[in-house]
């Protein structure tokens, strides 16, 4: 109950701005660059972090302003319509402008691409019902196509299969179900059913566990688009988490006890091991939601805070008390 106050707190701070200004350029091309500066993409170097924040500073300011409305409009409070109109008319203003679809000139454009669609479809969701039929159906039209080049790009992809791929499977569901694609959706199983099979049977990921120092953190990050996705099938009906034989509970014993005591991972990596912390964590407030079971092997990750990512769909404690995840 405290962070649902604490999300609702800051939620109201939105309502100074409620009027709409006009939307941000709708920008087709999209840049950036990597940072890393080792072969285990471990360690950051702070210049090249710096030119690729400024360069996908455009589309997460646009993906985090679209979602704040939407979660506005989500909590019911009294400036909902407008922040609905808004956000939706920005996000047509888009549309309108092939936004996302011109040049995608780097492997971190691709990558921020599909983190963008994941944010705008998972707000979109919560925007739709308030939608006209001519902002339905030009939005519509405009993520699948955004979603349709996401995943063409990932299946030609000769990399190493890794989080990158379940975070298409998250923008490519979140897509599939602000729209209802069938075709979609049944790219989005596979892709998901293919990250089951990466999975180990001792919960590790071998391509997460390569990352040195961020393996514990990794492993985080790849397990969270992969919980909204199953959310998602959730929200539609579909049990994905049952697939493959529950699988997915083995990443979650794997990364949850690495919370919690990262010796294993230490011991693996030979390395001291960076925490998640923070909304990137997020996900364990929904799946803590799916049996006690379930309940039971999240505990020790600390939820009680704000939780706030863009990416998995905005105020994550709001979403968590809205029950938007639930079974329709």
């Amino acid at each position: 109950m405290r962070a649902l106050l604490v999300s609702l707190i800051l939620l109201a701070g939105l309502a100074e701005s409620a009027p709409c200004p006009d939307a941000q350029p709708a920008l087709r091309d999209m840049q950036g660059n990597g940072y890393y500066s080792d072969k285990n993409h471990s360690i950051v170097d702070p210049v090249l972090k710096a030119q690729n924040e400024a360069a996908a500073r455009p589309f997460t300011d646009f993906a985090d302003q679209i979602s704040r409305r939407a979660d506005r409009v989500l909590a019911g409070g009294a400036d909902a319509a407008e922040n609905a109109g808004c956000a939706l008319a920005w996000l047509q203003h888009w549309a309108a402008g092939e936004a996302m679809l011109g040049r995608i000139a780097t492997s971190q454009a691709q990558y921020l691409r599909k983190w963008t669609l994941a944010s705008l479809a998972l707000a979109y969701l919560k925007l739709r019902p308030q939608a006209s039929a001519d902002q339905q159906s030009q939005i519509d039209g405009w993520l699948r196509r955004v979603a349709g080049e996401a995943l063409n790009h990932i299946r030609h992809s000769k990399s190493a299969r890794n989080n990158h791929a379940y975070w298409v499977g998250l923008a490519i569901m979140a897509t599939a179900s602000a729209t209802a694609d069938t075709e979609l959706r049944s790219a989005a199983r596979e892709l998901f059913n293919d990250a089951l099979s990466d999975i180990q049977d001792d919960g590790s990921l071998p391509q997460e566990l390569a990352r040195a120092g961020k393996a514990l953190a990794y492993h985080n990050y790849a397990l969270a688009p992969l919980v909204l996705t199953a959310e998602l099938a959730a929200r539609d009906g579909e049990d994905w988490y049952a697939l493959q034989g529950s699988r997915l509970d083995l990443l979650v014993e794997r990364t949850a006890s690495g919370i919690a005591d990262p010796a294993w991972f230490v011991n693996r990596t030979g390395l001291s091991q960076e925490l998640p912390r923070g909304g990137i964590t997020g996900w364990a407030v929904f799946y803590s939601q799916r049996g006690e079971a379930r309940r039971q092997r999240v505990l020790a990750i600390p939820t009680n805070g704000p939780l706030r990512n863009t990416t998995l769909g905005g105020d994550l404690h709001l979403m968590s008390s809205k029950r938007f995840f639930s079974t329709r």
